[in-house]
């Protein structure tokens, strides 16, 4: 069994306000020197292969590539609309008290690891010995608690589960799909240890 385990977290089916919504702001924003693409989603796999660059997604013109705002009890909810800039979206988490590490991906590629040591096995842990342990263990990891996907284009982050020194890891990937556009990958690193930057290499799975 591969030696770095994944942890899916696919986002929620889209309601129809929010499909239409994003159809009229990829059309709204389309220009024909642009290239569009779906939003990203988020994914770590196992596997070697070749490097491959990440591709930016734009929505529209006026609206932000990603705002963090901070709700009651410290949660923070984070809404990426744009893959883009994944620097930018790590310092306004760290403006708001969650040490991050942020990274945006292609569609078909992955993070060459281990890049870090997990606080939990549900990152480069022991193996499973099948899909409902799998569930369970991510489930019940304080990495899947620390943060997850609450629409299509949001992801909540309980910093009550992130302990001092840690780093919250977050890689997006982009999924190509209108309906479920990217998929989250999160893990919390271990206290004061360090995650190395990510290699993009094809994800073979």
């Amino acid at each position: 069994m591969d030696a770095l385990k994944t942890m899916w977290e696919a986002v929620p089916p889209a309601t129809p306000e929010e499909l239409a919504g994003a159809r009229r702001r990829l059309l709204d924003g389309m220009h024909p020197r642009r290239r569009y693409v779906t939003a990203p989603r988020m994914l770590v796999a196992a596997g070697v292969a070749a490097a491959a660059a990440v591709t930016p997604l734009i929505i529209g013109n006026d609206i932000p590539a990603y705002a963090v705002a901070k709700g009651s009890g410290g949660t923070l909810t984070v809404t990426l609309n744009e893959l883009r800039d994944p620097d930018g979206l790590q310092a306004k988490l760290g403006a708001a008290g969650v040490k991050a590490d942020v990274t945006f991906l292609a569609a078909g590629t992955r993070c060459a690891g281990p890049r870090f040591a997990g606080v939990d096995s549900t990152y480069n842990g022991p193996g499973t010995t099948g899909p409902d342990e799998l569930r369970s263990l991510v489930n019940e990891s304080r990495s899947f608690k620390a943060a997850q996907a609450t629409s299509v284009r949001t992801i909540r982050i309980s910093p009550e589960h992130i302990k001092p020194g840690e780093t919250l890891v977050l890689e997006f990937r982009d999924n190509a799909n209108a309906q479920v556009p990217w998929q989250l990958g999160s893990w919390l690193a271990r206290a004061d240890t360090p995650v190395q930057p990510c290699t993009p290499v094809e994800d073979t799975n």
